[in-house]
């Protein structure tokens, strides 16, 4: 996995038309899988959020 496949959350939350909270929560729930970037953050795998389904809570 390269950075260049990895999304921050807060990119990842764009594309998903959700809040980052939502995104950064799914992450902690182990439901979007992490990557840890080269600068010690951590991303999201670009081809996960395809089948990322965002709850209607």
């Amino acid at each position: 996995m390269t950075d260049s496949n990895a999304l921050l959350p807060a990119e990842a939350a764009r594309r998903l038309g959700v809040p980052t909270r939502v995104v950064i929560q799914a992450m902690y729930e182990k439901k979007l899988p992490r990557v840890r970037l080269e600068d010690g953050t951590l991303g999201i795998p670009a081809d996960a959020l395809e089948n990322f389904e965002v709850s209607a809570s």
